[in-house]
């Protein structure tokens, strides 16, 4: 083969292994040590929060959300997303943030060394008719993430419901315009 065409397949397979999306799992030595391999895409602290799943089996819960993305997997977030409670999700302007999520403090129930990278694309609306200590997660004050239940298997045991977590905004490279085409 030309050195040239085994070149432009190089370029080829790179360009669509860097924008195909997926659910980036990090590996990390401890809770409370930052990530060697992403913390200088980190763009803030470690914060607490607690997240809760959605089971997402039907191809339609990948549809729609407060952000207006649309069909969330066409538009290449898969299931790396997340819906925020209303103290986090600032009235949609997080819309598209990504952040960090880690699984911290209940070692039954948390994956050690892992953390996810998730994209905010929906809106965790409150439910008053709880108080926030008591089944509103969604409730201000509280910050809270709502997962797809795969997202939230790598980082804990779906058994957990309610999971104390740590999260932090985190910076992506990946540009999830990019789409590569045959010419």
């Amino acid at each position: 083969m030309p050195a040239c065409l085994i070149q432009s397949l190089s370029l080829l397979l790179f360009t669509l292994v860097a924008s195909t999306p997926r659910l980036l799992t990090t590996a990390h030595y401890s809770s409370s040590a930052p990530f060697p391999s992403s913390s200088h895409n980190a763009l803030s602290e470690w914060r607490p929060a607690r997240a809760t799943y959605y089971a997402a089996a039907d191809p339609r819960d990948a549809v729609g959300g407060a952000c207006g993305y649309g069909d969330l997997v066409k538009a290449g977030y898969g299931m790396a997303t997340a819906g925020l409670s209303a103290t986090l999700f600032e009235r949609g302007r997080i819309c598209g943030a990504c952040f960090e999520v880690r699984c911290v403090e209940d070692l039954r129930w948390c994956i050690p060394g892992t953390s996810i990278i998730v994209t905010a694309t929906n809106f965790c609306a409150p439910n008053y008719g709880f108080a926030a200590d008591g089944g509103g997660h969604c409730n201000p004050p509280n910050s809270h993430f709502v997962l797809p239940i795969e997202a939230f298997e790598k980082i804990a045991i779906w058994k957990a419901g309610n999971m104390p977590i740590q999260y932090r905004r985190y910076s992506l490279s990946l540009s999830l315009s990019l789409r590569p085409r045959l010419v």
